[in-house]
């Protein structure tokens, strides 16, 4: 089922809201976690009911692993064996759901042999609730928190709003929010809120993302085909295709957290207008948050805290350690951000080109480092047209590595990447194009103006902290002025209502699949 169609907003949702509310606050309250279990189990069949005892086993079997690291903590040895069992065991079924045909095409391409097996399906939001489960080992094992109850356990896991594509939360997040019901005076302000959340996603989803979209699949699905595209039909579905991915995951991630939030719970901040960032380096400090903190943790810093400790061992000079401590653990944790993003060559290089990116943002500001100091000891500040530059030259160096992240194979990746770069015409007229070329710069235009200039959900709703740690870190982030704030007025009620009206109105273009519901 998608938070995108007529059936959830009118049908599912509701339901759910008032029969959870309502156990809330009466003699069965008790029920009110399992009815919300049964309910997330009941939106995963809508989306492949074969894989809810795969969903099931998978929560069953990392809880149990959960307890047994709980009760190991008095034997490191032991404990660390059961954690990489457990580990090894998630990868081991994500690899075969997601990776297997790939790496049997690659090795038939590779060797010459003809190996065939059925297509594999994969799972909806496996990789999402493979890696939240893969974290909350982790977090066992280090001492973090305790297994916890079965109950809780499953609410964490099984819990709708966020189970297809994030965000990744952690377990001490959400378990504290689920565990306790929500005040009866609270119900209907949360309600109210999540509802404005939901509707702003929803509006970016179904009236930006499903627009920009008309703009940028002809153009990849031309060269797909093998059909000549030119430079300038390319840059063009290149900005669009970023503009979708962009609003589409946006969206998603406000549908998310505004459901959630009907419920009573607050979940993290995953998406805060990483266009505007001046580095890839801050990109993905702002896209994809939950995923780039997992990273960050159970990634990045395992690899680099050893190689910083080796090359402080060893009396590496400055560029030697920073190699070891940050470079090389950069590139590995965006290779595999990008492989976990889709199994195919493309994805790889995806990841390649963002941690190449994140290299060189890295290296360059450890070279400027001692000019940075200096100019900060003598109170000048940096020219006026650096940070617009960097912003430009990020944004471009984005747009271009969305080439390998939308295009199906390595063909169709070359001949887009080619005609951007010159190597054909200058333009083939799109005739899938709405309006035609002047359609496609307008729409462009708009929507990056909205990008750069308009406050995005967080910043709109920031009075009613929409998300965790919204005050104390990130309203700071990236705030634009005038700010434009929702408010619970006859005025705010309008201005909800009409963005919500304006969403499911746009449904009735199609409905079309969240981009990310792919990985």
């Amino acid at each position: 089922m998608l938070f995108n169609s007529i059936g959830f907003v009118f049908g599912f949702l509701p339901l759910v809201l008032l029969v959870y509310h309502g156990l809330a606050h009466s003699p069965l309250s008790a029920l009110r976690q399992p009815v919300l279990i049964l309910a997330t189990l009941v939106f995963y069949a809508f989306a492949g009911s074969q894989f809810v005892p795969l969903l099931l086993a998978s929560t069953a079997l990392n809880y149990l692993a959960g307890v047994v690291l709980e009760r190991q903590a008095g034997h490191p040895g032991r404990q660390k064996l059961a954690l990489v069992g457990a580990i090894g065991a998630n990868l081991v079924l994500l690899g075969y759901f997601k990776y297997f045909n790939f790496m049997l095409r690659a090795l038939n391409t590779a060797f010459a042999s003809g190996f065939e097996i059925e297509l594999i399906i994969l799972p909806l939001g496996i990789s999402f609730f493979t890696f939240q489960q893969i974290g909350y080992l982790v977090d066992v094992s280090r001492g973090k928190i305790g297994a916890g109850k079965p109950l809780d356990y499953a609410s964490f896991v099984l819990f709708f709003p966020q189970l297809l594509a994030g965000p990744i939360v952690q377990y001490r997040e959400t378990v504290p929010q689920l565990a306790k019901a929500v005040p009866r005076g609270e119900i209907g302000r949360n309600v109210l809120i999540g509802l404005v959340i939901f509707a702003l996603g929803l509006f970016k989803k179904t009236v930006i993302a499903d627009t920009a979209g008309l703009y940028a699949r002809p153009v990849f699905d031309a060269a797909y085909d093998g059909t000549v595209v030119g430079m300038l039909d390319t840059w063009i579905a290149a900005f669009a295709y970023t503009a979708q991915v962009y609003f589409d995951f946006s969206g998603y991630s406000d549908m998310a957290i505004g459901t959630a939030r009907m419920f009573g719970v607050v979940l993290p901040l995953n998406f805060h207008s990483p266009l505007r960032a001046r580095s890839v380096v801050e990109i993905w400090r702002r896209w994809h948050i939950t995923l780039g903190r997992w990273v960050q943790n159970y990634v990045f810093q395992p690899i680099s805290i050893p190689l910083a400790r080796f090359a402080v061992q060893r009396g590496f000079d400055q560029w030697g350690a920073l190699a070891c401590g940050v470079l090389l653990p950069t590139m590995i944790a965006m290779l595999i951000v990008g492989i976990w993003h889709g199994a195919g060559w493309t994805f790889v290089i995806f990841g390649l080109m963002q941690g190449t990116f994140m290299v060189v943002n890295e290296s360059w500001a450890a070279f400027r480092r001692k000019d940075r100091k200096a100019r900060k000891k003598a109170g000048l500040d940096d020219p006026a047209w650096r940070a617009p530059v960097a912003q430009m030259a990020t944004l471009l160096a984005f747009v271009v590595s969305i080439i390998p992240f939308g295009a199906v194979a390595l063909d169709d990746m070359g001949l887009m990447l080619g005609a951007m770069l010159g190597a054909g015409p200058a333009f083939v007229a799109q005739a899938d194009w709405p309006l035609g070329l002047t359609g496609a710069l307008a729409t462009v235009a708009v929507i990056y103006l909205a990008i750069y200039t308009a406050p995005n959900t967080q910043q709109i709703m920031g009075r009613f902290e929409p998300v965790l740690e919204w005050t104390s870190q990130w309203s700071r982030l990236g705030a634009i002025s005038p700010k434009l704030q929702w408010s619970m007025t006859a005025g705010g009620a309008l201005f909800g209502g009409l963005v919500l009206f304006l969403g499911i109105a746009f449904i009735s273009r199609g409905t079309t699949e969240f981009i990310y519901f792919n990985f």
